[in-house]
């Protein structure tokens, strides 16, 4: 049977210990007095951020639910990646963000399996030269993006920690991207999107000129603080496009993906 890793297991574990460890010392280890956050809300500050996560696409070329698949031959992993900077600002009432991430999403799909493997309907191919004659497919979307966000810290939650914070973020932005749907095991060209030859795979378009799509995002974020202008960060967001092109398969809803990122920010400066 085809290896599967469930729920991340490549990335959650460590973010979960550490998430735990963070929260443990907020509320049981703090120098700071009972209930006055490390960095207390300023109308005034303006600071950088920088985190590193892992991907989870959720789409039509997607093997399994939540988790991810990987394939053997070939060694392709579901799994990818992504970093985001951006800058912030700190008003009374949450934060401002504007950043800029960069990343990649990937997926795969069986029509035939060993054992209790999941085997899908051919109902569902999407492809439309008739380029795919196999047992399944795999696609890699490469991708920046530009988003603007709002942190809502939910109060009542953070009054039980000392200098640990939870918000609610929600945001909208711009996805450019390109997209190559492949044989699975054999790599031979299915579909694209992104390229000045869609039907052959062939000249990939610059980001000038790559497709472009809406984003909206929802999502929560923690920042433990280790000093009164650095934070660690965690955050888990869930993204969904305005339409279906992310995988180059338009048979379904609309695509998504999962981000699950540790990173730092940084207040630079008070204005």
């Amino acid at each position: 049977m085809y290896p599967i890793i469930v729920h991340m297991k490549k990335f959650i574990p460590l973010a979960s210990f550490l998430f735990s460890v963070m929260i443990s010392s907020a509320q049981e280890n703090s120098v700071y007095p009972n209930g006055e956050n490390i960095r207390p809300p300023s109308s005034q500050a303006w600071g950088i951020l920088f985190s590193y996560g892992a991907v989870n696409f959720n789409g039509d070329i997607k093997q399994y639910d939540f988790g991810t698949a990987t394939q053997e031959i070939g060694d392709f992993d579901e799994l990818r990646y992504a970093y985001n900077v951006g800058i912030r600002r700190t008003l009374n009432e949450g934060v401002i963000e504007l950043s800029f991430s960069k990343g990649e999403m990937a997926g795969l799909k069986r029509y035939e399996g060993e054992g209790d493997d999941i085997v899908h309907s051919r109902d569902e191919i999407y492809d439309p030269y008739n380029n795919f004659v196999g047992d399944g497919e795999k696609f890699q979307n490469k991708f920046i993006e530009f988003n603007a966000s709002f942190l809502y810290p939910l109060e009542e939650l953070n009054t039980y920690f000392t200098d640990f914070d939870v918000s609610v973020k929600a945001g909208a932005g711009m996805n450019i991207f390109t997209s190559q749907k492949q044989d699975l095991f054999t790599n031979e060209h299915i579909y694209s999107y992104g390229y000045e030859d869609d039907v052959n795979g062939d000249n990939k378009n610059s980001w000038s000129s790559a497709p472009k799509t809406s984003v909206l995002s929802i999502g929560l974020v923690g920042e433990y603080g280790i000093t009164k202008e650095l934070n660690l960060i965690f955050e888990s967001t869930y993204k969904t496009s305005m339409d279906d092109a992310w995988d180059a398969t338009l048979v379904g809803d609309n695509d998504s993906y999962y981000y699950f990122g540790i990173g730092v920010a940084y207040n630079v400066f008070d204005y």
